[in-house]
């Protein structure tokens, strides 16, 4: 499979990706096998440790490159920052409820375009992540001109009500939208702060190693110890292991050895929207066989056995009209080919900060 970078892109940036993949694939594999076998193995611990900036992480890399867009003409803000994730959400939602409510797609296809409506308001499953994206931009948008400084204490106060329970409402996209908003802020905020971070970690991989140990002992004794439960403590472990992660990709960018990591991070939209469908099969064949002893061991392969087909999935089907499972037709962009050129090129002339890839694979 050629996977050779593009000259626009950022390493680290695809590192910090791949790993965060990886323990979402593994976060949802650990749930469902070890709840299959009635077990708990040595994968739970990696999870655990995770779990409270695995996907804050996702949200402040999705947001480092707003800066260059959100003031673009709303046409093509709409397209690239909304559109394209609302496509992919919408046909691999419908792919979803093919998959699993075939008889009410029989019996009454009203119904159940009426589910597509629904579970559109209401996200589902994995598909949320790409559903508050689209909202997450929508807010920036609307936000652009109001202080810096305001929007970080309106969405850190959003995320205290989360974290307190005071934000719950009846909608699991507000109550995600309250959860992770902060995140994807910082990134689009404080991304100067970010990228000066991250080559600071890559000119000094010692220094920034140690320092990555030493937060590695200080947050799994918070983690064990419940801390990240606790109101306003919640968001400061989380963004310290954002901000962990993002010196740890970079650090892995200087060496050669983790060229797989980027890789994933490169495809992070295949893995991301085709690991649940091998990972539902593989988890029942394991646990109906118990063909590795070892649940750990077990969840482990499902990890790696999920990403391998979800990216094999994805480049046969490249090959084929089904394509646009992975790449939004031109049929479906406010903006066409063209003008996408033209921006993008435009955006260099004047400077613009490059390396940019999109969120999810955008194009």
């Amino acid at each position: 499979m050629a996977d050779a970078p593009r000259p626009d892109r950022i390493d680290w940036i695809d590192h910090a990706k791949g790993l965060c993949i990886l323990l979402v694939v593994g976060f949802h594999a650990a749930n469902h096998y070890e709840a299959a076998v009635a077990a708990e193995g040595w994968m739970r611990a990696v999870i655990d440790f995770s779990k409270p900036f695995r996907m804050p992480d996702f949200f402040l890399v999705s947001g480092l490159f707003l800066g260059r867009t959100i003031n673009a003409p709303l046409r093509d803000f709409l397209d690239r920052k909304v559109l394209h994730f609302a496509w992919f959400y919408l046909v691999w939602l419908a792919i979803w409820l093919v998959a699993t409510e075939p008889q009410l797609l029989m019996r009454d296809q009203l119904a159940w375009a009426g589910r597509i409506v629904e579970t559109t308001l209401q996200p589902v499953g994995t598909l949320w992540f790409i559903h508050m994206l689209a909202l997450f931009h929508i807010a920036a948008r609307l936000l652009r001109r109001a202080p810096p400084t305001l929007i970080i204490v309106g969405a850190a106060a959003l995320q205290l009500l989360s974290s307190t329970g005071l934000a719950e409402t009846p909608s699991f996209a507000v109550n995600r939208f309250c959860e992770y908003f902060i995140f994807f802020c910082i990134g689009w905020l404080c991304s100067p702060h970010v990228f000066r971070l991250a080559g600071a970690a890559a000119r000094r991989p010692v220094r920034a190693t140690v320092a990555l140990f030493l937060w590695a002992i200080i947050h799994g004794g918070l983690v064990a110890a419940g801390a990240h439960h606790l109101p306003m403590l919640a968001l400061v472990i989380s963004l310290a292991g954002a901000i962990a992660v993002t010196g740890f990709a970079a650090v892995a960018s200087t060496t050669v050895t983790l060229g797989w990591l980027a890789s994933l991070g490169r495809h992070s939209l295949a893995i991301y929207l085709g690991f649940m469908f091998p990972l539902t099969v593989l988890e029942r064949l394991l646990a109906e066989h118990q063909i590795i002893p070892d649940v750990g061991a077990a969840t482990l392969a499902i990890v790696i056995a999920s990403v391998a087909a979800a990216l094999i999935a994805e480049q046969v089907t490249l090959r084929t009209p089904l394509k646009l499972l992975y790449r939004r037709p031109s049929w479906a962009r406010l903006r066409r080919r063209t003008d996408i050129s033209a921006t993008t090129a435009s955006n260099r002339k004047a400077g613009a900060v490059q390396g940019a890839p999109e969120p999810l694979g955008a194009r």
